[in-house]
C-alpha cells in the first residue's frame, strides 16, 4: 500500500512539474530585465492557459524576513504581467523566501515558478449566422430567448477565450443604446444528465453578467440563471459535435424592452 502511494506521490509530482515556467531575477530585484520579460512575453503569445499558483524565491544573502518580502514582491510582480497580458486575476501567490533547498548557482535561486494547466477551447455555434444581434434583439418580444453565438469559453470555466470578445462587445452596445431592455441570462451545458457539482452553466451565465456590470450597465436591468442540461435542443447524450454545440450555449431572455 505504501509502494503505491508512493508511486501515486511521484507521479503527480511529476505531472505537476510538467506544468510550470520559470522566469529569473538579478540581485535585489523584484521587477524582470528585459531579456526575462521577454521570455515571458514569448511564453504567454498564442496559448491557451489557466494559471493556478506563482510562488517567489530568492537566495539566502539578506534576512529571512527581508528575503520573504522580496520573495512576494517577486511574484506579485509577474502576477501584475499575467493579468495585463490574460486579463486573469486572483492567482495564488506564495513566498518561499530562502527556505528550500538552494542551488548552488545563487542566480537560480533568485526566481518565481509559474503553475498553469494546458485549456482546451469550448465553443457555442448556431446553425443560423445571418442575423446580427442587434436585429433580433430589435424585432424580439417579451419574453423571447437568443443565443449568443459565437461565445467561447476555455473548457469547464467561466472564463472567455479572445475570440468572445466581438459578442460581447455588441450585447453590451446593445444595452447601452436600448436603456429600457431588461434580459436574462442563462446559460446550458451539453453531454451529461444530472447535477453538474461545478455548475458551470451558472459559472458562465455570472461571467456575462458581471462583464455587462463592469462595462456601466445597471444590475437592475439584468439578471442570470443556469438551467444545467435540463433544457436540452437535443436530447442526451447527443448524437455528434454539433448537437452538442447546440445544447452548450448561453441565451438571453428578454424581459422588458
Amino acid at each position: 500500500m505504501k509502494k503505491i502511494l508512493f508511486l501515486f506521490l511521484l507521479l503527480s509530482s511529476i505531472s505537476f512539474g510538467q506544468n510550470k515556467f520559470t522566469v529569473y531575477f538579478d540581485t535585489d530585484s523584484y521587477q524582470l530585465q528585459l531579456s526575462e520579460l521577454n521570455r515571458l512575453d514569448n511564453f504567454l503569445k498564442n496559448r491557451d492557459l489557466k494559471f493556478t499558483k506563482l510562488i517567489g524565491y530568492c537566495d539566502y544573502r539578506a534576512s529571512n524576513g527581508y528575503n520573504d518580502t522580496l520573495a512576494f514582491n517577486r511574484a506579485k510582480f509577474v502576477s501584475h504581467i499575467i493579468e495585463k497580458v490574460t486579463n486573469q486575476k486572483q492567482i495564488e501567490i506564495q513566498s518561499k523566501g530562502e527556505n528550500f533547498e538552494q542551488n548552488s548557482d545563487l542566480k537560480l535561486n533568485r526566481k518565481v515558478e509559474i503553475f498553469y494547466e494546458e485549456l482546451q477551447i469550448e465553443k457555442t455555434h448556431t446553425k443560423d449566422d445571418k442575423k446580427d444581434l442587434s436585429h433580433q434583439v430589435s424585432t424580439a418580444k417579451v419574453g423571447d430567448k437568443l443565443v449568443l453565438k459565437n461565445l467561447h469559453f476555455y473548457n469547464r470555466s467561466g472564463i472567455f477565450v479572445p475570440e468572445s470578445r466581438p459578442i460581447l462587445e455588441e450585447l453590451l452596445k446593445i444595452m447601452l443604446a436600448n436603456p429600457n431592455l431588461k434580459i436574462e441570462i442563462q446559460g446550458h451545458i451539453c453531454c451529461q444528465k444530472g447535477t453538474d457539482v461545478e455548475d458551470t452553466a451558472k459559472v458562465r451565465s455570472l461571467a456575462v453578467y458581471n462583464y455587462l456590470i463592469n462595462n456601466g450597465i445597471n444590475k437592475n436591468r439584468l439578471s442570470y440563471k443556469s438551467f444545467g442540461s435540463s433544457k436540452p435542443i437535443h436530447i442526451i447524450p447527443e448524437n455528434n459535435e454539433d448537437e452538442r454545440n447546440e445544447n452548450r450555449r448561453v441565451e438571453i431572455q428578454i424581459v422588458a424592452n
